[in-house]
């Protein structure tokens, strides 16, 4: 880690900021593993404490899930290339814009709740810190017409710097 943490939990989304290392794994909506696979996370202010880039990259073999039409080739989705902004409104936000519809909030300090909706569905998901460089995030899938979710993502992610580098930005 390039610096120690200043984190002190009273700026809301603040925790998020920095370059993260983790692994998204997949499951079906019974609890059977599908896929596990390496991510490389950034999230950094564009705007401090007002527009928030979150940017998302799975480096696994997902062309090698093979997936039947119960749970849907959209479940590889959910975890390919993201990126998008989230204005930020005290302890709540939203998409500012793009395919993926974003709305968030802080529900206790390191605690946020989120749904995204893609155009084939909507993923919500619970991330909480265990403390400011460890990071855990679950939730299901609901594809698009559906009233029960198809699959879940669970991630867990470890902070690997406080600045984002150029790179991943």
């Amino acid at each position: 880690m390039t610096k120690t943490s200043s984190q002190d939990y009273a700026t809301p989304f603040q925790i998020m900021m920095g370059a993260w290392t983790g692994h998204s794994i997949l499951y079906d909506a019974k609890g059977k593993y599908l896929y596990t696979g390496p991510s490389l996370v950034a999230v950094y202010w564009m705007v401090p404490g007002e527009v928030m880039r979150y940017k998302q990259e799975d480096f696994g073999n997902l062309d090698s899930v093979v997936l039947d039409h119960e749970h849907g080739e959209n479940l590889k989705d959910l975890i390919k290339l993201r990126e998008f902004d989230l204005v930020i409104d005290g302890k709540s936000c939203k998409s500012a814009d793009g395919e993926v519809g974003v709305t968030g909030a802080e529900s206790s300090p390191g605690t946020y709740l989120f749904h995204l909706k893609f155009p084939w569905g909507d993923y919500y998901n619970n991330q909480f810190f265990e403390n400011p460089n460890e990071r855990r995030i679950i939730g299901p899938y609901v594809p698009k017409g559906g009233t029960a979710f198809s699959g879940v993502v669970s991630q867990t992610f470890s902070r690997i710097s406080y600045d984002v580098p150029d790179a991943l930005k």
